[in-house]
């Protein structure tokens, strides 16, 4: 059952080089969510984990801070997994964790994963974690003490989403969730959201989870197995990245850049846009992400606008901006329809942004890194932003920064102790010539 869940999907299918540093995946019984859980461990089968920790609430013991179990090894059936014995230790000295074997008897939040675990890392050992009572720093200190030890450690957050509410009311409270997951306002999150709050809180406060991307793979309910629409259960399975991580797999780069191409000749021939079906396109164009648009004809740009933050659904933003830096650029005049097969479509993808920290403006440009930095700069009520894409342009990081002061409405020469700088990355990809 398991490896079919796991093949029911291939969402998991990331760029070159990419891959999760944790995923959130449901913990109910398989015929409700495995699928879904099949989908969050397939996003991690190219990786090469030395040790899994897995963190999950406990739904039976009620106790203070995070348990570890006295056993080494999680007996199934038909294989064993072995408990990571150094890092157990090392969290029990440094007094982040303890031992408590009630908070892992019949515990199915961790149970429920290591079928998956064993199937794609059999030679991963666990870091089995029962969240009791616990703030969410403490979580995210456990997460980032064990992120130091290597570079070898996949966090897997285990939860399921609304619990026991009518079909319409979990559907509206688990897009909820998503929103704030996939925003990074994992402050908002409660209980009522997730059961497992404190592991997915915690690992987006933390140094090793803060500015992560998140990629949506998939969303359900029980009630499409049961048919029960009067008490349900939501899940969810996400991937999430890290900042300069490339997340949108090819095919759905394309499916992007041809919504965007489908919006301008929707436009040109009605006069007005697409009314865009969320649920008609793949469930990681759903999530919630920021994106900006550039149009170009013979190289030249013929418009650009996009979105700094993340507020609603990829492929909604992106026919959005598409439509915008279209027709609503005010450096330019909107496109003609003989314009429209010379226009080639460029999609940049940001990553969540976060504030630069600098003693002055020297410390901040020898902070910058070129070709990969996008910045957004305010002071005084103005505000502008250079894309990474810049950098083509302007290699030199102090003369990037003065322009970029230039296109917020300042003087070139401007600084102030109230400037402020955030940072992000962008992953883009362009129609072909």
């Amino acid at each position: 059952m398991v490896e079919d869940c796991i093949a029911q999907t291939g969402t998991g299918q990331q760029p070159h080089g990419s891959g999760p540093r944790a995923v959130i995946s449901p913990h109910a019984g398989y015929a409700y969510s495995g699928w879904l859980a099949g989908a969050a461990w397939r996003a991690t089968a190219g990786l090469r984990p030395r040790r899994v920790v897995i963190l999950s609430p406990s739904h039976r013991h009620g106790f203070d801070g995070i348990a570890l179990p006295s056993a080494d090894t999680f007996s199934m059936p038909g294989f064993d997994v072995p408990v990571d014995q150094a890092a157990r230790q090392a969290l029990e000295n440094a007094g982040l964790a303890h031992i408590e074997d009630a908070a892992h008897d019949r515990e199915h939040g961790i149970e429920t994963q290591l079928p998956f675990l064993h199937s794609l890392h059999p030679k991963a050992e666990i870091v089995p974690l029962a969240i009791g009572r616990a703030a969410t720093d403490k979580v995210a200190q456990v997460i980032d003490f064990i992120s130091e030890m290597d570079d070898l450690t996949l966090f897997v957050l285990s939860s399921d989403l609304s619990h026991f509410l009518t079909l319409g009311a979990a559907r509206t409270h688990d897009l909820e969730t998503a929103k704030l997951i996939e925003t990074g306002q994992h402050d908002r999150l409660t209980p009522a959201h997730a059961c497992g709050v404190r592991a997915v809180a915690g690992y987006m406060a933390s140094r090793q989870g803060r500015g992560a991307r998140v990629l949506r793979l998939a969303m359900a309910n029980s009630y499409d197995r049961s048919g029960d629409a009067s008490r349900t259960v939501g899940y969810g399975a996400w991937a999430l990245f890290g900042t300069e991580d490339e997340i949108i797999p090819n095919p759905h780069r394309t499916e992007l850049l041809n919504a965007a191409r489908e919006a301008l000749q929707v436009r040109l021939r009605r006069g007005y846009g697409p009314e865009t079906d969320d649920k008609s396109f793949a469930a990681p164009l759903q999530g919630h992400a920021a994106s900006f648009v550039t149009l170009t004809i013979d190289r030249r740009l013929r418009g650009c606008i996009g979105s700094l933050r993340a507020h609603q659904p990829l492929i909604r933003d992106v026919i959005e901006n598409t439509l915008k830096s279209g027709f609503n650029d005010p450096r330019f005049q909107p496109v003609t329809q003989a314009e429209l097969d010379r226009i080639r479509i460029k999609v940049a993808v940001l990553s969540p942004s976060r504030e630069m920290r600098f003693s002055d403006q020297d410390d901040l440009v020898s902070q910058l890194e070129p070709g990969k930095d996008g910045l957004i700069l305010s002071d005084k009520g103005r505000r502008g932003t250079f894309l990474p894409m810049v950098w083509d342009s302007l290699p030199e990081p102090r003369v990037f920064l003065d322009h970029l002061k230039v296109k917020a409405g300042l003087p070139r020469d401007h600084w102030s102790d109230s400037v402020t700088v955030h940072r992000y990355r962008a992953e883009s990809f362009a129609e072909t010539d």
